[in-house]
């Protein structure tokens, strides 16, 4: 039996009774939901779903102060004020439910006032139905539960059957589009799916049953009551299944829209989900594949082959091909390809990383034995697909299926194999070019080096010829001598990169010390100065660094003009290089040629001695290069030279 007791407020008489707590924690728990909902509001859908709950939540306080009333005045009232909570849920359920399933193209403020317009009309006419009774006739109370509740009794009228109509069919197509969503969703997405259309039926079927005369308690409307079950399925969807965060709506707009390939399996290795972009790499119907096993999406005369032991410069029929020992041949028994195993192997749990409460995956790289190359086709239609797997797991570590990431490789393949093709060719044209040095090493020197010998011996007895013909021999000789400094220059030159070049300490003052002493003739020939300041300690290949000061000072040497040479050599940091500089006072470099000094063969035109050959600064600007550095040259004619050049403090990377 139930318990009540009536007082008088304003008019109003009031009951107690046990469907008030109730009601009012259903709908506390529909407002907090609601209030969650609309901090999410950001994310496609949380508004509409925050509507939808602060809907709820009036239908069910205001429901609750109605059976709260023992009078027609308060009844009527709260009759009256639940309505706005009934007409708020279809509109906010039907657009959720659209935006939710990527389904709201034409959902804009505009559609939404059309649809809010049956709601308004309906409200207007329930405000005014004392003077029409369109809604609801008068209403008459009535004791039950043998005279200890007084219940409102009355009978609706055409406009609220109309809107009953109206909302339903909004309520009814929501459920559809979710239902549908339910079938062809992976399922991770499933889960929330389900906890919607559960809770969404179970508040509307109550609603249909009082209305059809089967409710349990034929006065009590128990649809505000079934929120609070309601209320609790769309909580685990919120909360446990992470509806805002992980939403079929979030999948349709990045999954479809990667260029990658994506693919879903279950634990059967059977596809959940697949999107376009896979359907177009794999030439299948997304749609007429869902449920089929993952190895019937390979077309049969395709192979699988190991990625890591992929081998471009092989080709067959104008195409790339693989080592065939890592190749995966078609299934005898089927006549379908084979997946590779490590490809479909699911870790143990240890091995994945949790990405949130509901979903985890295991990731790989580029090592991972879950990958597998995909190659088909044949000559300039050969394809390659790189596919990498990755276990997700749910809640308590459960295996929920493996995710497969479908990239073409067929440009990358192509651009390894051009590659491949070019570095053989410069591997070729190396080993051509060192067969070449042996030659100009053994048969351009060695006859150049027998004429040089032979005019070496006629020369001194060139006073026995006319003054012609002997000018004609020491032109001749130098000319010999030029010759070969120029080969021994151009083969120094080649051999730089092929030469073993260690990187080390070198300390930049022994090294020009040790130049300058193998200049020492050179320097008192030329009545030199040279001022060298302190240099640092540098990460560098010794031989190299001390050809490249050997070739630096020695053309401030040769250049220096008719006046005795002035000389710099200085050192210094300059954030994370080294900056190195070597100054001379000669005959300096016209600048129509300062962008060429470094070129081969390349002399300045610095013709007051014709000694050069034209290859030390290029070979100096190699010997930086290799340092991962910088050289430049600074010069007025008439005034001097000065060249700087840049290595890092740090060692080059390899």
């Amino acid at each position: 039996m139930y318990e009540t007791s009536v007082f008088e407020t304003v008019g109003w008489e009031w009951q107690y009774t046990p469907f008030t707590p109730i009601l009012l924690a259903a709908g506390s728990i529909m407002a907090s939901i609601g209030v969650y909902a609309w901090q999410n509001r950001e994310v496609t859908g949380a508004s509409s779903f925050a509507a939808l709950m602060v809907g709820t939540a009036l239908w069910a306080i205001t429901y609750a102060f109605q059976l709260a009333g023992a009078n027609e005045a308060m009844i009527g009232f709260w009759a009256d004020a639940n309505h706005v909570g009934v007409t708020i849920v279809p509109v906010a359920w039907f657009c959720f439910t659209l935006q939710f399933a990527a389904r709201d193209r034409w959902l804009n403020r505009r559609t939404i006032l059309g649809l809010s317009v049956v709601p308004a009309v309906y409200l207007l006419l329930v405000s005014t139905n004392r003077y029409h009774h369109l809604v609801r006739e008068p209403i008459e109370t009535k004791h039950v539960a043998d005279g200890t509740l007084v219940v409102s009794q009355h009978e609706f009228g055409i406009a609220f059957w109309a809107h009953a109509a109206y909302s339903y069919t909004l309520m009814a197509v929501g459920v559809l589009v979710l239902t549908h969503l339910l079938f062809w969703s992976p399922r991770v997405y499933r889960r929330q799916v389900g906890l919607l259309i559960v809770g969404a039926a179970i508040a509307g079927a109550t609603n249909v049953l009082y209305h059809a005369g089967f409710g349990p308690l034929p006065y009590v409307d128990l649809t505000a009551f079934s929120f609070t079950i309601s209320g609790f399925l769309f909580f685990l969807a919120i909360y446990h299944y992470r509806l805002f965060d992980l939403t079929p709506v979030a999948r349709s707009l990045i999954v479809d829209t990667l260029q990658d390939g994506m693919i879903v399996l279950n634990t059967d290795d059977r596809v959940v989900d697949i999107n376009e972009s896979a359907g177009r790499l794999l030439a299948v119907d997304p749609d007429d594949v869902i449920g089929d096993p993952f190895e019937s999406l390979f077309p049969d005369d395709g192979t699988f082959v190991d990625p890591t032991r992929y081998d471009p410069t092989e080709r067959t029929d104008g195409g790339v091909t693989t080592d065939p020992d890592s190749t995966t041949e078609p299934s005898s028994e089927t006549g379908r390809t084979t997946v590779p195993p490590p490809l479909l192997e699911f870790p143990s749990s240890e091995e994945s990383v949790d990405v949130g409460p509901s979903v985890s995956s295991t990731p790989t790289d580029e090592s991972s034995p879950n990958e597998a190359e995909f190659v088909v086709g044949r000559g300039a239609t050969r394809r390659h697909l790189r596919l990498t797997s990755t276990p997700v797991r749910g809640v308590g570590d459960d295996l929920l299926g493996r995710s497969i990431v479908v990239r073409d490789v067929t440009e990358t393949r192509r651009l390894q194999a051009e590659v491949e093709e070019t570095l053989e060719r410069l591997r070729r044209s190396n080993a051509e070019l060192e067969s070449f040095a042996g030659v100009v090493s053994h048969d351009l020197r060695e006859p150049l080096r027998t004429i040089e010998q032979s005019l070496s011996i006629v020369e001194p007895n060139a006073d026995e010829l006319d003054p012609e013909h002997a000018e004609f021999v020491r032109v001749a000789r130098e000319n010999a001598q030029r010759a070969q400094r120029m080969i021994a220059d151009l083969l120094a030159y080649s051999k730089i990169e092929r030469e073993t070049n260690e990187f080390g300490p070198v300390d930049c003052d022994r090294l020009v010390t040790e130049v300058l002493d193998g200049l020492r003739f050179e320097i008192d020939d030329r009545n030199a100065t040279v001022d060298v300041d302190e240099l640092p300690t540098v990460h560098g290949v010794d031989h190299l660094l001390r050809r490249l000061f050997q070739n630096l000072l020695a053309n401030a040497l040769e250049y220096s003009g008719d006046e005795p040479p002035e000389i710099t050599v200085s050192g210094e940091r300059n954030g994370s290089t080294w900056v190195f500089t070597v100054q001379d006072s000669g005959v300096g470099i016209a600048p129509e040629y300062a962008d060429r000094v470094f070129d081969l063969f390349e002399r300045g035109d610095r013709t007051s001695d014709g000694g050069g050959t034209g290859m030390g600064l290029a070979i100096c600007e190699k010997i930086v290069a290799i340092h991962d550095g910088r050289i430049d040259v600074d010069s007025t004619p008439g005034v001097g030279t000065s060249i700087t050049f840049e290595i890092p403090i740090e060692p080059p990377t390899e």
